[in-house]
């Protein structure tokens, strides 16, 4: 076995699945050590105190397309390929795979499905969970399993594959996905709404179910974060109150078709003017409402999921605390950015126990998404308790029986 190292002189970088799993097998029967599987490391916070106690396996090495039948619009790659160099590969041949990720040039694919990353498309095209309709992996004890395959219609069955989006690298280490991928669109504009109330901006969201449109994103901003995004993307637009972004995609002149629609649509509920943005600073201003909710030198970055209909009555009491919030709106997937006064745990606690007080806890929870690294061992990283725990807890048993991967970031579920 070839072992190649970076980092710490324990840190493994395969080469091969056969070498992932191999290093897996050999750490179940000797060392035992706790293992983390990692990506483009843009996520290693997530929900978890930064410390490793043991060895970092590194996918960067595992970047190579396995089988790529482009009529079929289904690629096969390894888990460690960056998302940049995905997108490059499937758009040469006018395809994509319609997931926004921050970071694309370092987040790998196996990380976006193990964080379960997600951005403003989910609204129209969902999340990566409806994408992969295959998926190879390493179990804790070093056993390497499939799920699916390199179709879209597979045979019936249980899909662990499944399963393992969004389990943060407990259950197992990702080595190899199949995606289904979707035809590029000819052109996509925004439209940018700047409303003067909360109460203006529900009822405009109400109305997008009615719409004679079909938005592929559905983006609200508070002052605060709208002020910081269209710093970010060089655009001079209004942001002094509530705006709301709206993105369509498809043929030149539906598009354009459906701008116009929208605005003649929301002119009851908008008092400013609307205004389109189209090429270039399309993409400018798209690409920074995907980084904005990752991007933060704040002390605390958090996120919530909320009913849509309850979504403005949480942003209502996050503005009320100073909190720069983005939020995906037609989804009810709030992110937000406490402001630097909040400087101690103390001023932590209490804004998170405001907000948790305007989540229904059958319908809603909230994380903190990142957190200074010295707060995470205090806070309670997972603020709502997780449903369906049991469940989990077989399913960790099953794939990591040792205990073995990634652990402590599974223990984290149950510290609320």
């Amino acid at each position: 076995m070839t072992l190649t190292h970076s980092g710490t002189p324990e840190d493994f970088v395969p080469t091969s699945q056969s070498e992932l799993s191999r290093f897996l097998s050999d750490n179940a029967t000797s060392a035992r050590k706790q293992t983390f599987p990692v990506g483009g490391r843009t996520s290693l916070a997530v929900c978890c105190p930064d410390s490793h106690s043991g060895p970092l396996i590194c996918t960067s090495q595992l970047n190579r397309v396995v089988d790529y039948p482009v009529r079929d619009m289904t690629i096969t790659v390894e888990a460690g390929m960056r998302l940049d160099q995905l997108n490059e590969i499937i758009s040469a041949e006018g395809q994509r795979l319609p997931i926004d990720v921050p970071q694309s040039n370092r987040a790998t694919i196996g990380g976006v499905i193990a964080t379960n990353t997600s951005g403003p498309r989910r609204f129209s095209y969902g999340t990566i969970r409806d994408y992969v309709i295959g998926i190879s992996a390493v179990d804790g004890v070093g056993n390497l399993f499939k799920s699916g395959g390199r179709v879209v219609k597979n045979v019936a069955g249980y899909d662990l594959g499944k399963m393992l989006v969004g389990s943060l690298g407990t259950l197992s280490v990702i080595s190899q996905v199949s995606l289904n991928l979707r035809p590029r669109p000819e052109c996509m504009q925004l439209v940018w709404f700047d409303f003067d109330s909360c109460q203006s901006v529900d009822q405009a969201l109400e109305a997008i179910v009615t719409s004679g449109t079909r938005p592929t994103a559905v983006e609200y901003c508070n002052s605060k974060a709208a002020r910081q995004i269209t710093a970010e993307s060089r655009i001079e637009l209004p942001n002094e109150n509530h705006a709301v972004c709206i993105c369509y995609e498809g043929p030149e002149n539906v598009v354009k078709w459906q701008a116009q629609q929208i605005i003649n649509e929301w002119r009851a509920f908008s008092s400013l003017d609307a205004q389109i943005i189209e090429g270039s600073q399309a993409s400018q201003l798209y690409n920074a409402l995907t980084e904005y909710q990752t991007s933060s030198d704040d002390p605390v970055t958090l996120k919530a999921v909320v009913l849509p209909s309850q979504m403005m009555s949480f942003i209502e009491t996050a503005t009320s605390l100073n909190i720069a919030v983005q939020a995906h709106a037609a989804d009810g997937i709030v992110f937000g950015h406490l402001p630097d006064s909040a400087s101690s745990l103390e001023n932590v606690n209490q804004i998170l126990e405001q907000l948790q007080s305007v989540i229904d806890p059958g319908t809603g929870y909230l994380t903190i998404y990142q957190c200074e690294s010295d707060w995470a061992e205090s806070l309670p990283l997972f603020c709502s308790p997780p449903a369906g725990w049991e469940l989990m807890q077989q399913l960790k048993q099953a794939l990591d029986p040792l205990q073995l991967l990634n652990s402590r970031r599974f223990t984290e579920l149950v510290k609320s």
